[in-house]
């Protein structure tokens, strides 16, 4: 047999191992009946056209990606699997520094670890007020959570950058911060938040990922009472996106970091560009895991208060937490300007310098005086950030209390919460606030006050908020 011959034959056998490699994919199967030239004809149609298809799909996609094939079984035909489209590739040209030390403006709120083994909250609720106090999950309320949980706040601007220090309680039993966490700002002080910043999972570095800075651009952030709870929701929120991820005009407006300093805070820097380079406005802080939905803010606008439930045991009516959940919140503080204490959603003002009284010099009587404030964490004692309560009855008494002593002189609370009464001489005497204020339980007591040296007896009431 010559050359030739057994080229040809071993091109015949080739061709043929080819064909039946060809015929044991996904082109066409070949008839026993057809003849050979139209067998191979056929094939290479179907290889033409594959190679076509192939061709096509190249000028759709970007890369191509060098995966094995995976093996047929059968006939069963395996899943279209969705190919991510290719994102724009972030160029960050300014990060931010490490926050000034101080605090520009701050604020403290509850602590629930102490009542998470009870499932419920001691304070810092006030749901027909905007005030949330819910790190817990729904329905059974056994599952508390520390870095969702709020112990204070704090802001500082350094040059272009504005930075807030969130401290929780403490990260989740693996040592994360699992939520979103960030701040509200109310630029013209109308009680209706402007500007949502709101970054999650933060990890040890600046990061622009999950970070996102919402506009209200109808100013309806509130509905038709500012603050207060009026549902169902007319408005839409937070209705404006200007920063997804480092996705928007800046791309590097706002970051959010684990706190390098301490293991239970998380920090977030954004321009002061994102308010408008406001020089004076009202923020309060957030956590949000739950719900974490810009268009239903305020939430006490989207749920009414038997949907969102109720932290507090002593609501009845609506305990436990149910659709609100997992979130938490504090009062707003002021930035470049005093607070006088009516600003809406406002933390309760420090104390004011007690007025000097002019006296003859043979008799200098003392003075009692307080705040009647909601108490914000159940202690009874007032501390900066906890409101005050205005339009309260004090009364006072002569004699200790219980002593059936008369009534000596009455008065009531300004919008500060504070009373006065001066001209005291030395005695013992009875301070009381009666009736107690609507809907408020677990007061301070009357209080008995002995007068002796010229001074100025304090005598503060909270009331802790049961609704």
């Amino acid at each position: 047999m010559n050359k030739n011959h057994l080229f040809a034959r071993a091109y015949w056998s080739s061709l043929l191992i080819f064909i039946l490699i060809l015929t044991s994919c996904t082109f066409p199967t070949i008839n026993a009946g057809e003849d050979q030239s139209a067998a191979i004809t056929q094939t290479f149609a179907a290889v033409n056209l594959s190679i076509a298809q192939t061709q096509a799909a190249m000028l759709i996609t970007p890369a191509i990606i060098d995966t094995p094939i995976p093996a047929i079984v059968d006939t069963v035909t395996p899943s279209p699997t969705e190919t991510a489209l290719p994102t724009a590739t972030i160029e960050h040209k300014t990060l931010p520094g490490e926050p000034p030390g101080g605090t520009h403006s701050g604020m403290t709120d509850a602590d629930s670890s102490g009542t998470a083994g009870e499932q419920r909250a001691r304070a810092g609720e006030f749901f027909t007020m905007n005030l949330y106090e819910r790190p817990f999950n729904a329905n059974t309320m056994d599952v508390y959570y520390p870095d969702l949980d709020i112990q204070k706040g704090v802001l500082n601007r350094s040059g272009d950058w504005v930075y807030v220090v969130i401290t929780l309680k403490g990260p989740s039993p693996e040592g994360t911060m699992r939520g979103f966490y960030g701040l509200e700002v109310d630029m013209d002080l109308d009680g209706r938040g402007d500007v949502l910043i709101m970054g999650g999972q933060p990890g040890a570095a600046w990061s622009t990922d999950n970070v996102r800075v919402w506009q209200d651009s109808n100013n309806d952030v509130g509905d038709n009472a500012i603050l207060s709870s009026d549902p169902p929701q007319a408005g839409d929120g937070y209705d404006k996106i200007i920063f997804d991820a480092g996705v928007g005009a800046d791309a590097d407006l706002a970051w959010v970091r684990r706190s390098p300093s301490n293991t239970n805070a998380v920090d977030i820097a954004f321009k002061a560009s994102a308010i408008n380079n406001d020089a004076e406005y009202i923020w309060g802080a957030w956590t949000d895991l739950g719900v974490m939905n810009a268009a239903w803010f305020d939430y006490n606008d989207h749920f009414t208060h038997a949907e969102a439930g109720s932290p507090l045991k002593e609501v009845a009516q609506h305990y436990p937490i149910k659709a609100l959940f997992e979130v938490d919140n504090t009062c707003r503080w002021t930035v470049g300007f005093a607070p006088k204490g009516d600003e809406p959603g406002i933390c309760s003002v420090p104390a004011t310098p007690t007025p000097t009284f002019t006296v003859t010099p043979s008799l200098v009587p003392s003075n009692i005086t307080g705040i009647v404030f909601r108490d914000g964490n159940g202690d009874l004692a007032y501390q900066s950030g906890e409101s005050p309560l205005g339009g309260a009855s004090v009364h006072l008494y002569s004699g200790s209390c219980g002593s059936g002593g008369g009534e000596i002189a009455s008065t009531n609370t300004g919008s500060d919460g504070r009373y006065n009464f001066g001209g005291i001489n030395p005695g013992t005497y009875c301070v009381d606030v009666n009736p107690a204020p609507a809907t408020y339980t677990a007061r301070t007591p009357a209080t008995s006050v002995t007068v002796g040296v010229p001074k100025t007896h304090i005598v503060n009431f909270g009331y802790f908020y049961l609704g």
